[in-house]
C-alpha cells in the first residue's frame, strides 16, 4: 500500500503580499484538512535587461511542505 506522507508546492506569484497571503492560507488549513506546514519559504527573484540595467521581470517564488497526518 502506497501512502502519501510529504508534499511540496512552489508558486510562481507576482507580488510579495499575494505570497504572504498564500503561505497563511495554507496554515490556516491545516487543521481541517488533515496536513501539517512543514516548512515555508519565499525567494525573490529579480531578471534584469542586459544594457540598461533595469528590472524587467520579478515574481516571489513561494515553497510550501506538507506533511500528512497519517
Amino acid at each position: 500500500m502506497k501512502q502519501l506522507i510529504k508534499q511540496t508546492f512552489v508558486y510562481d506569484i507576482d507580488n510579495e503580499q499575494e505570497a504572504a497571503d498564500t503561505i497563511e492560507q495554507f496554515k490556516s488549513e491545516q487543521l481541517t484538512k488533515n496536513y501539517t506546514v512543514l516548512k515555508s519559504k519565499v525567494d525573490y527573484k529579480v531578471k534584469k535587461d542586459r544594457k540598461s540595467g533595469e528590472i524587467i521581470d520579478e515574481k516571489w517564488l513561494t515553497e510550501i511542505t506538507l506533511g500528512y497526518n497519517v
